[in-house]
């Protein structure tokens, strides 16, 4: 499953119909997608139904579906809340076959009057939005943002038709005013808006519904997201959840590697060492300054630990990646001189690694060693941190984080995830770059130490023998599972721990 731009779905639309399909059947299968749900959600045929349509081709299918619901049998009031200078040529085709079929129909918005008036006025069980549609690009106007938000006040199950109505198609943007659904059903696939910034508030729960369009078309967007939900990751389960054999020991999982440097936060580092454990690798081990031996043995004593001297911190480092499968640096790594030393030892090194929180800062003061680096490795930046990596406000970034996401990548050759309530990937194999969005997960894993377990986990995996791109992409998604399954405890999102999440990866 894909999301796409605004842009990219009307690539897919013009595809089918040059291929022979007529718009008008498009138009058909998408409105019986949304009545065929609402005949599931609502079987009597007493519902009362109020289908908003506005003059563009997403009004177009809100009249066609108002237009099977009477065929049905349903108490439906179709109101026009659009422009009537501005139609399209589906729409007026649609309108057109409706007022033929129901010609004593009453239909409202056309006069402005009283009659007009009562008709919004009147109590529905359902309200349907297909006012605007994925063209919207401009703010909405003073009448409309009323409209909008007088309709959300009414007390209806609320279902938009394709997109929420004010919602940005491509960037999520609220365009000054929301339809707030309680369901969407949306066409053919996720348009990338809905599930970025104001996107997944409003539009509910979604039904991605098949329409027809030609799946041969997707091949030649480029800007697509694979959308990674559970549905995918049960799918593709066996990629990276290798089979453990019965005949086995410690070294058959693999050995996971976490990088401790003076001064630095050591819960951080245990929380991504019992994560590692959590997600299946054989043996820990913990490099870390002499002075902490006593605090690792005691919280992860399942954990090998290794100590150093602050004069050999480096000599020692160099010697334990030949002991690792793959290293984790960056939780809990002080942003100073020492912890800069250690993190280019990483880098001038082969093995495998996993980079995030403090070493990504230290990337952002000085990317050099990391652009010269030897190893193989992916980051896994928060927002604030790809800001920083990017030399960019946090809150430019956050407008367009797939860009910058994209961008960094391509130009560091290096596979990434950007962590947000909505996590974008970036995922490069030779000179080919993947994009991917993570909707799983829940509001449980904005709490502290969470990426930790999140590091932990990528590198366990990797261990284990997957490729460092499949670890990163089901690590994330593992992640986000974790905080689900918390999450059903009473409470589970409100009160999780990052422990808490590191304990429910399986």
């Amino acid at each position: 499953m894909y999301a796409l731009t605004a842009k990219g779905m009307r690539y897919i639309d013009k595809y089918t119909i040059d291929l022979g399909v007529p718009s008008p059947v498009l138009m058909e299968n998408a409105s019986k997608a949304v009545v065929e749900l609402i005949q599931k959600r609502f079987p009597e045929k007493s519902t009362r139904i109020l289908v908003l349509c506005g003059s563009g081709n997403n009004g177009g299918d809100g009249v066609c579906a108002a237009r099977w619901l009477k065929h049905l049998g349903y108490d439906v009031l179709l109101y026009f809340a659009g422009n009537p200078d501005r139609t399209s040529e589906e729409f007026l085709r649609q309108m057109n076959i409706y007022t033929r079929t129901f010609p004593d129909a009453f239909i409202g918005g056309l006069e402005g009057d009283e009659e007009d008036a009562a008709a919004l006025e009147a109590k529905y069980d359902v309200i349907l939005d297909s006012i605007f549609g994925t063209g919207l690009s401009r703010r909405l106007g003073y009448n409309f943002i009323k409209f909008i938000e007088y309709i959300n006040g009414k007390d209806a199950y609320k279902i938009s038709v394709d997109i929420p109505s004010g919602l940005n198609a491509t960037t999520g943007q609220n365009m000054d005013a929301l339809f707030l659904a309680d369901e969407t059903v949306t066409f053919g696939s996720y348009k990338i808006g809905m599930l970025m910034g104001e996107g997944r508030a409003c539009c509910g729960k979604v039904t991605v519904a098949d329409i027809g369009l030609v799946p041969s078309a997707y091949d030649e967007v480029p800007d697509k997201l694979v959308v990674c939900d559970n549905a995918f990751f049960r799918e593709n389960y066996d990629r990276a959840i290798l089979p453990r054999p019965e005949k086995s020991h410690k070294g058959t999982f693999g050995t996971v590697g976490i990088v401790v440097g003076q001064g630095s936060m050591m819960g951080a580092s245990i929380l991504a060492a019992k994560s590692a454990y959590r997600a299946g690798c054989g043996l820990v081990k913990i490099l870390c300054p002499r002075k902490f031996m006593g605090y690792f043995n005691i919280s992860i004593p399942e954990a090998v630990v290794v100590p150093y001297k602050p004069e050999n911190g480096p000599d020692a480092l160099e010697h334990f990646l030949k002991e690792v499968g793959v290293v984790v640096i960056g939780p809990g790594l002080a942003e100073n001189d020492y912890g800069r030393g250690l993190l280019d030892v990483v880098f001038r090194n082969s093995t495998p690694a996993v980079v995030d929180a403090g070493a990504l800062n230290l990337i952002s003061r000085n990317a050099r060693s990391f652009r010269m680096r030897r190893c193989e490795c992916v980051i896994t930046p928060h927002i604030g941190e790809l800001a920083r990596l990017c030399g960019e406000d946090i809150a430019v970034v956050e407008k367009n984080i797939i860009g910058f996401v994209k961008r960094f990548s391509e130009k560091y050759h290096v596979s990434m995830v950007a962590k947000n309530d909505v996590s974008i990937l970036s995922l490069i194999r030779g000179n080919a770059q993947q994009l991917f969005v993570n909707t799983i997960g829940n509001s449980g894993l904005a709490t502290a130490g969470s990426g930790d377990v999140l590091s932990g986990a990528i590198a366990s995996l990797a261990a284990q023998g997957n490729s460092l791109n499949n670890s990163l992409l089901f690590g994330v998604m593992l992640h986000g599972r974790a905080a689900e399954r918390f999450a059903r405890t009473k409470n589970g999102e409100r009160k999780m721990m990052a422990g808490d999440i590191a304990d429910n990866l399986f």
